[in-house]
């Protein structure tokens, strides 16, 4: 619009003074015509030829004004960037969401969104800032479904739709509007609404729970109104001290229960073993000594006395006693 303007009074201006100043200049040749003498008709010459170089530099001045012009009939778009044509009196024209140069009417602004991914940030005491598309403040507060209060760092990349550039400007007027009063206000509450379907507990040991939450809220609230969530990350929630500290003690009591149980489980597991083992032990025996009937003594006794008789033993049988097995 800036080069329609100027290239605009350009031509005006330079064909207006172009015009007058020739005009003048031919009055200037018909009284050197008419001078009395030579000197006045060298001044008027003279004058006319200075009139007539003044028309060509206006003539100049609209060439350049018609340049200008005929630049502001063309734009150049980014990859990564989306643009709202807008005409003199306010009204939309279109849009264009492919890279390259395009054409339009010299009267018509280009207004460029950037729809590559763009980050919100809620983190600790940062101060409120907008840097081209992108957003930063202040933690967010959160009551959980127990009631308990915390302070959260939460993130979210998102991209815009390019089809729904036209939408969001006749909406917000500008990009930064749009992630002011509308992205960054719906991540804070949205963290805060869901944050109240998670007890203390929950929060503090599956935060991946609570941060897919999140997302799945802001995928259904942002649906078709031209943004995209990448990704949503909770990167820290702070309770106070008391609650950490009490958390903190239950679960060292935890810890200690469930080394007592593992304890008691594994003595039982030593005894019923022992246990296993004896009745083994004795069943052993019992087979055993059930096996050592007389007979099979007497048979082990008669296979004794065979084995060392074939080794060259001596045999010493005393009247009314056992044998006394001997050995070389």
């Amino acid at each position: 619009m800036t080069f329609m303007v100027f290239g605009s009074v350009a031509i005006i201006a330079g064909l207006g003074l172009a015009a007058a100043s020739a005009s003048k200049a031919k009055k200037y040749d018909s009284r050197a015509e008419n001078a009395a003498d030579r000197f006045d008709e060298r001044v008027y010459k003279n004058t006319a030829n200075a009139l007539r170089g003044a028309s060509k530099g206006c003539a100049c001045l609209a060439f350049v004004g018609a340049v200008f012009v005929g630049m502001s009939c063309f734009y150049s778009q980014d990859i990564g960037e989306a643009v709202v044509l807008r005409n003199l009196g306010g009204s939309i024209a279109g849009h264009t969401t492919e890279a390259g140069f395009h054409a339009k009417a010299p009267w018509q602004d280009v207004l460029t969104w950037d729809i590559r991914n763009r980050q919100v940030n809620f983190f600790k005491d940062s101060e409120y800032k907008y840097d081209g598309g992108s957003y930063t403040g202040a933690e967010v507060t959160i009551n959980d479904a127990s009631g308990t209060k915390a302070n959260i760092d939460v993130q979210v990349i998102y991209s815009i739709d390019a089809d729904k550039v036209e939408d969001l400007y006749a909406e917000y007027g500008t990009q930064e509007a749009f992630v002011t009063n509308y992205v960054s206000n719906d991540l804070r509450a949205t963290a805060r609404e869901v944050a109240g379907q998670f007890d203390t507990i929950t929060l503090l040991t599956d935060r991946a729970k609570y941060t897919t939450a999140i997302q799945e809220s802001l995928n259904e609230q942002w649906e078709g109104n031209g943004v995209i969530v990448e990704q949503v990350q909770v990167q820290d929630i702070r309770y106070a001290g008391s609650i950490t500290d009490a958390y903190a003690d239950a679960q060292s009591a935890e810890v200690a229960k469930q080394k007592a149980q593992n304890a008691q489980e594994t003595a039982k597991v030593e005894a019923e073993t022992k246990r296993i083992e004896a009745e083994g032990e004795a069943e052993a025996n019992r087979v055993l000594t059930e096996s050592l009937t007389p007979e099979v003594l007497q048979q082990q006794y008669y296979d004794a006395l065979n084995t060392a008789a074939k080794n060259g033993g001596l045999i010493v049988v005393p009247e009314g006693s056992q044998p006394i097995v001997g050995t070389n």
